[in-house]
């Protein structure tokens, strides 16, 4: 190799790279590797966004329901006295007219009172003027307009023999007409046909009023007793039940001092024989010993009688206060002054 060659040919291995060479730590890495910013494929579009699920949070919108039916009405309604044609015992009357009251009270939306209430709420000189009229509807819608009411229901009674009309009108106090009514002619049952026909009577004349929760239309069979009650009042059971009794206390008294007398007899005659005894104390305490059996036997037949006679008065005693629960009011109307129908 010539001279010239040689320097030409160490300044190119010069500029050559080597790995031998050192390196500074401060420099920046080299890579051999193609840079991956650089070399890296262009990305593709991102996928177009779920969408978002509903949070707990958030309260979501009612589901539709169906509109709920609107409520009927209060109803106020005013009950007058039934008019009776014909002779109906007072018992029967007051029956029929807490008994209507009771039924009508039974419906839904509808707020009731009864002639006792309406005679509290109006004053005497109204009462006067305006229950001295005769009951035709004009009338009746005069009393109910001036007492609030929406409507009045007027129940009617005409007896004929063994036969008997009850009619139930109901009365719209605005128009003074009758927008409801019922006529039944019944057989003669003692009362118990009039309270029969009262519950089928009101669910003709109110056919839009339901029931209330829990109720039961019709007049309750145990009402029926009202109309017959028994005929005795209560003293006279607690009177013979309490004779018995003291009858029987004197009997034992009087069993237990007639053994008294036995055992002193008893005891007399024992010492007899060891000692005299008087013959009139022992006749006395024999005498006094049978007297007192006797009467002791007496009284406990007493009480024995008495006890059946008690025994006999419970099955005609009104324990139940029904024959005291009817009066007679003004004007000879019934009001019901005791009991819950």
């Amino acid at each position: 190799m010539s001279t010239i060659g040689l320097p030409v040919l160490w300044v190119l291995l010069a500029a050559a790279p080597s790995d031998s060479q050192p390196k500074d730590p401060k420099a920046a890495p080299t890579s051999s590797k193609p840079d991956a910013k650089a070399t890296a494929a262009p990305a593709k579009p991102a996928p177009a966004a779920a969408p978002a699920k509903p949070s707990l949070d958030v309260p979501l919108p009612p589901p539709p329901t169906t509109a709920a039916p609107k409520p009927k009405a209060a109803l106020r309604l005013a009950l007058p006295d039934p008019k009776i044609t014909g002779e109906l015992p007072v018992r029967q009357v007051a029956l029929l007219e807490s008994s209507l009251l009771a039924e009508v009270r039974k419906l839904e939306g509808v707020s009731a009172i009864g002639m006792a209430e309406i005679r509290e709420m109006l004053s005497f000189e109204y009462q006067r003027q305006m229950l001295g009229c005769a009951a035709d509807e004009a009338c009746l819608a005069e009393i109910g307009g001036a007492l609030g009411t929406d409507e009045m229901l007027h129940a009617s009674v005409i007896v004929d023999g063994q036969t008997a009309t009850f009619t139930l009108r109901r009365i719209n106090m605005r128009s003074a007409r009758i927008t409801g009514t019922f006529t039944k002619r019944l057989t003669r049952a003692g009362g118990e046909e009039l309270l029969g026909v009262v519950g089928p009577a009101v669910q003709e004349v109110f056919p839009e009023r339901q029931l209330r929760a829990g109720m039961t239309r019709g007049v309750d069979k145990a009402v029926a007793l009202r109309l017959n009650p028994p005929p005795l009042p209560k003293w006279p059971f607690y009177v013979t039940a309490g004779a018995a009794v003291a009858a029987a206390a004197g009997g034992g008294v009087m069993g237990v001092l007639s053994k008294d007398a036995q055992k002193q007899w008893n005891d007399l005659a024992q010492q007899s024989t060891t000692s005299p005894v008087p013959g009139s104390q022992l006749k006395s305490l024999e005498q006094s010993a049978q007297s007192r059996a006797s009467t002791a036997n007496v009284l406990f037949l007493a009480a024995g009688g008495l006890a059946v006679a008690a025994g006999v008065e419970a099955f005609f005693t009104d324990w139940h206060g029904y024959g005291a629960s009817v009066s007679t009011g003004p004007g000879g109307t019934s009001v019901q002054v005791g009991g819950k129908f």
